[in-house]
């Protein structure tokens, strides 16, 4: 399994640079071994013949040792030599100024050559007994005590989940505690702090206080306990609050519940029950619980570098080589609020402030409730190279703070990450990230391998939109960041960057396999503000919303880069509303969705020039709708072309240019593709490719779709299949139902209610592409009288742009581009066909044919668009628009393209 492979292959990489055996123990001033003792000179690497000397006991001990040595005037390096074994911790490691050394005499903690030390700040539970069916128990004194509770169990040198239900997917909110209002600023506390639950969705159980909900919004997760639930109102309220409203993303808001003994239902899963100290697991197939290594962590952190940089008082010169730190646990008061992009509410394992060149070498962090690295305020040209960070809470490495101190001293800056393997987190605080550099500036990211997160790869930058802000001249380079998001969270990136980052770089990085919830997952993502950066020669593919997005900046440049296939847009902006430039040129754009350009990149603010698209099939790309001589003739891309770039195999991901390829007359320059990530040893390189990672179904390149539903495959009461329900408060819905249906024994049933947030809500909608040829659209629709249905195809451009759009008003009049077409009756089933041109092809108008039971049909050509530059249908929406008690029906929905 993957934790115990990368355990051993640290061993590995220890002894490929150490000799594992020594005619002469190798030479340290000073040892520490489990076989040690503190009253001993700490001199020897074992304990001698006589047994009344030999090495420390502690680190701690050692730490002495230094400190004295030092303090009489030891002017050379001093080195600790640490002994393989586990120490298991009953506080942090701390080191302070005092623990300084010198930039020609470092002092260094390091692992003794062929051996692996691992500071554990947890401790093993024994006792394990049978217990009922398939579960194992044993009691923790100290838990029942009081005295101890924990949130992460590690079995065998594995990460085990924490009861949870369910145990795959979601639950969803069946409404919110009060209305929603969309102006934050009239927000009130209720929106924060629950929700409404469908029936049997939660209960009453036992230590209903230890139970955690997580509720998932869009780029955040928040955690919660419970302070009240009204079984009754079938409502739960929490005692911290949410950071974004419940339900602002999604009406039905996703969820999942743990920690409470009935979850308990599969292997590989536990429950610790607070009031009789009872720890209960269900062992994995093969595992023996009367041999099995299990550890709980009593520490949230395991080292703790403290300077006090406002008093010039650095930590400085400390070197820590080949060790471990593992087992940390998170813990947060019950009042906190727990949710925030890139989870920076959170802390580290290893955490240091105030500390000047210090290096974390060859080391591990593992197995960890939060990040596993900060290197904080006032921490200046340090560096973490070939260090392995996996099992992670939240994220990796944190650079700098979120706030910036005003006095120089306390800033951070000029700080390495290097050579990393930096995977597998997320587990408890689903928007952790791989590398996030805040306000912080001149940093290095390099040849890192970063994967396996559900938020983005890499974070830079703390100001929103253009305010002031101090993350400047960082470095991206050579990173191999993939496998992130998953489908889990939203509004992502490989490289994710945040306000004015002036001559910030990002280059030769390789990004692939980039999948968000709903929108956003981007290879190279600009978001608000991002100015002044340089992105180049990246490689960005696989991504599910395209291989770069800018939101909105100002003068970035993106050039030779290669993106490509792309579930949707390849590239974009998506904002034209605010100050937003960019310089689009040399890049090489590759498509199997015939998308290569979307958002706002039409527009004349933008310059692109000289780039070449391509897509797969061999067809002409279509560019927002546009011809690429109508693209030339709109200035974009006047130097550019549409050719085969002559990849080597581009199906799979060799994007190397054979001889020939015209991207080179464009001034194309070639790079080196293969030389990002890890580098050294043979075994360190290949460690990615070892790992074990569970199997992810990208999504289907976005294309035409058909889409389906006679509601006869879903359950009454529950919503619908494949769409995204919104808006469901208060008595408002949208469920199936088997009260009335056109054919079949199943509707769809809107039912709108007073007092909504949004005259708007309840709305459902469709997700999908149709960009080329025409659409044909048909449903029946039952609209009860009082009731205001509308049906409107809306493209994915921000502001969005409308295609068809009817509504049945309570009148009954049927209304189209604001004209009366016709009048249908109240409680009638009604037939609707569409018939609409897309891409090349629209014209701004489309056909639509009614007809009413037991009618003719009734023709009504050439309707207008809602907007004359509609060309894609990327979102096909239902809207209730009454504001009060009203229901219609929907059955027989089709979408497809003709044929």
């Amino acid at each position: 399994m993957e934790v115990l492979l990368m355990f051993s292959l640290i061993v590995v990489f220890i002894a490929a640079t150490c000799p594992l055996v020594a005619a002469e123990p190798p030479a340290g001033d000073f040892y520490v071994s489990l076989a040690g003792n503190d009253t001993w000179s700490g001199t020897l690497a074992a304990p001698n013949a006589a047994a009344n000397d030999g090495p420390f006991a502690t680190l701690g001990r050692a730490q002495q040792a230094v400190r004295e040595a030092r303090g009489a005037a030891l002017e050379r390096a001093v080195t600790v030599l640490i002994r393989g074994g586990v120490y298991e911790l009953a506080e942090p490691l701390r080191f302070g100024p005092q623990d300084s050394g010198a930039e020609n005499a470092p002092v260094t903690y390091a692992a003794y050559p062929g051996e692996m030390p691992v500071f554990s700040g947890g401790s093993a539970i024994t006792g394990w007994k049978k217990g009922e069916g398939e579960l194992w128990t044993a009691v923790v004194p100290e838990v029942k005590a009081g005295n101890w509770y924990f949130h992460q169990l590690f079995v065998n040198g594995q990460r085990r989940t924490r009861a949870r239900t369910p145990n795959e997917g979601y639950l969803r909110i069946a409404g919110t505690l009060v209305p929603l209002i969309r102006d934050r600023s009239k927000a009130t506390p209720e929106m924060r702090l629950g929700f409404r639950y469908a029936e049997g969705d939660v209960e009453r159980w036992d230590e209903l206080d230890d139970v955690n909900v997580v509720l998932y919004h869009s780029w955040t997760a928040s955690l919660h306990w419970i302070k009240e639930l009204n079984e009754k109102e079938r409502t739960v309220r929490f005692t911290n609050a949410t950071g974004w409203p419940v339900g602002w993303w999604e009406g039905n808001e996703r969820y999942h519940l743990e920690n409470y003994r009935e979850a308990l239902d599969q292997p590989g899963e536990w429950y610790l029950e607070r009031k009789t100290g009872t720890l209960y697991y269900w062992p994995l197939p093969g595992e023996d619980m009367t041999k099995a290594q299990v550890v709980a962590p009593r520490l949230t952190r395991l080292v703790e570098i403290q300077g006090e940089a406002e008093l010039g008082l650095q930590i400085a010169h400390l070197l820590l080589r080949g060790l471990s730190f593992q087992n940390a646990d998170w813990q947060s008061a019950k009042d906190a609020v727990l949710d925030g992009q890139a989870a920076v509410h959170t802390r580290a394992a290893v955490v240091a402030n105030g500390a000047r060149n210090v290096a974390f070498e060859n080391c591990e962090i593992a197995h960890v409730g939060e990040y596993g690295l900060i290197l904080g305020e006032g921490c200046k040209d340090n560096r973490v190279v070939h260090c392995h960070l996996h099992d992670l809470g939240a994220g990796g490495v944190r650079v700098g703070e979120t706030a910036l101190p005003q006095e120089p001293e306390r800033q951070a800056e000029r700080n390495v990450v290097d050579n990393c393997f930096i995977h597998d987190g997320g587990h408890v605080f689903r928007a952790g990230i791989g590398v996030w550099i805040g306000r912080s500036s001149y940093n290095t990211v390099s040849h890192n391998e970063i994967c396996d997160f559900y938020y983005s790869g890499c974070s830079v930058g703390w100001s929103w939109g253009y305010a002031a802000t101090t993350a400047n001249h960082n470095l991206f380079e050579y990173n191999h960041i993939h496998d992130l998001g998953k489908g889990v969270l939203s509004d992502m990136g490989g490289i994710y960057s945040l306000g004015v980052s002036p001559e910030s770089v990002e280059r030769f990085n390789v990004i692939h396999d980039v999948s968000s919830y709903s929108y956003g997952g981007w290879g190279l993502y600009t978001d608000e503000g991002s100015s002044g950066m340089l992105l180049e020669k990246n490689v960005a593919y696989n991504t599910k919303s395209g291989g770069f997005h800018q939101h909105y900046g100002q003068n970035n440049v993106v050039r030779n880069n290669i993106f490509g296939f792309a579930v949707e847009d390849n590239v974009k902006s998506s904002r034209g509303d605010l100050p937003n430039t960019l310089t689009f040129e040399r890049n090489l754009v590759l498509t199997n969705n015939h998308e290569p350009v979307g958002g706002k990149l039409d527009a004349d603010r933008f310059k692109l020039d000289s780039n070449l698209y391509w897509d797969i099939s061999g067809d002409e790309p279509e560019f927002l709708g546009m011809d690429f001589a109508e693209w030339q003739a709109k200035g974009k891309d006047v130097h550019g072309v549409v050719a085969d770039p002559l990849f080597v195999d581009a199906q799979n991901h060799d994007f190397r240019l054979k001889e020939g390829s015209p991207a080179l007359k464009l001034g194309f320059e070639p790079f080196d593709l293969s030389a990002g990530g890890l580098y050294g040893e043979p075994e360190w390189v290949e460690a990615p490719r070892k790992t074990a990672r569970e199997p992810f179904a990208f999504p289907p390149t976005a294309g035409a779709e058909p889409i389906a539903d006679d509601f006869e495959a879903t359950a009454a009461g529950q919503p619908a299949a494949n769409a995204r329900t919104n808006g469901e408060e208060n008595e408002a819905s949208i469920r199936v139902t088997d009260e009335t249906a056109a054919s079949g024994k199943h509707s769809l049933k809107f039912t709108d209610a007073p007092g909504l947030s949004r005259e708007w809500q309840p709305h459902l909608y469709y997700q999908c592409k149709f960009a080329r040829g025409t659409v044909r659209a048909s449903y029946d629709l039952r609209v009860e009288a009082g009731a205001l249905g509308w049906n409107e195809w809306r493209d994915a451009s921000n502001p969005y742009r409308v295609g068809p759009s009817i509504r049945v008003e309570k009148s009954g009049d049927l209304t189209a581009g604001g004209k009366t077409l016709m009048n249908v009756p109240a409680g009638k089933w009604v037939h609707f066909e569409f018939v609409c041109p897309v891409g090349k092809a629209a014209a701004g108008t489309y056909d639509l044919t009614v007809t009413l039971e037991g009618g003719q049909p009734c023709k009504f050509e050439q309707l207008p668009f809602g907007h004359k530059e509609f060309r894609r249908l990327q979102w096909f929406g239902f809207i209730s628009l009454a504001t009060d008690t009203a229901v219609f029906y929907l059955d027989n929905l089709k979408l497809e393209a003709a044929k």
